[in-house]
């Protein structure tokens, strides 16, 4: 019983310190990363754009529901590797610009990610930026210490340029 009791109190301590240093982190983040992509500005837009097919081409994606528009914005139902997240279109700049953001306010974490899609040669130069927001003093920790906060632009980058070609993407700093 003493050993049981002291394995609680051990995990209860570990659970307190989590805390304590994730409410520490600051809650907004911000992470770029970029890719070279072998195909020109309006074919890359198109497809990210067209987010009903991307469980064609992104393993981590089971399926999406488009969702109706609501004032002037659209979005999109995406059930993924990480569940089921609602997504709101804010801006679609075709061939250049594409802006979301999770619209789900009970997930811990948040935000907005911009695909930048600009000319370079043959192919074109994308880059995402995630202005995110984690609520959870917990997942706060774990995104920045475990996860990374880079881990899903890296995987969608990795998805594109297994789609189209290109390059292997990179950490930008601001």
């Amino acid at each position: 019983m003493k050993i049981l009791l002291g394995i609680v109190v051990v995990l209860v301590g570990l659970l307190a310190c989590a805390l304590f240093f994730g409410s520490r982190l600051p809650v907004q983040h911000r992470a770029r990363m970029q890719a070279r992509v072998g195909a020109a500005p309006a074919a890359v837009y198109a497809l990210v754009t067209d987010v009903g097919n991307t469980p064609a081409w992104r393993k981590d994606v089971k399926s999406v529901e488009l969702l109706g528009a609501e004032g002037n914005t659209s979005g999109f139902r995406e059930n993924g590797k990480h569940g089921v997240i609602t997504y709101r279109i804010e801006a679609a700049e075709a061939p250049h610009r594409f802006v979301t953001r999770i619209a789900d306010t009970d997930l811990g974490y948040g935000g907005r990610w911009t695909w930048d899609i600009r000319p370079d040669g043959d192919g074109s130069l994308v880059t995402i930026t995630e202005d995110g927001e984690v609520t959870s003093p917990l997942f706060r920790l774990l995104s920045r210490y475990v996860f990374g906060h880079y881990a899903s632009i890296d995987s969608y980058l990795q998805a594109l340029v297994g789609r189209l070609g290109g390059s292997a993407p990179q950490r930008l700093r601001d």
